[in-house]
């Protein structure tokens, strides 16, 4: 999970995503995927892989 915890606030840097430029807040990491779930809004939550976020 990078220098990334529960909380902080992320940036999408995927161009090919279609969330590309959003920001939203890390909520929780599948250790068995390694992937980390945003969520945008209060509402939507994506995963993500860490190359696909930057630090807000």
């Amino acid at each position: 999970m990078g220098n990334l915890k529960i909380g902080s606030v992320v940036q999408i840097v995927d161009q090919a995503d279609a969330m590309k430029n959003q920001v939203g807040s890390v909520v929780y990491f599948d250790k068995e995927r390694e992937k980390i779930l945003v969520r945008f809004g209060g509402v939507q939550q994506l995963y993500y892989e860490l190359n696909q976020l930057k630090e807000y």
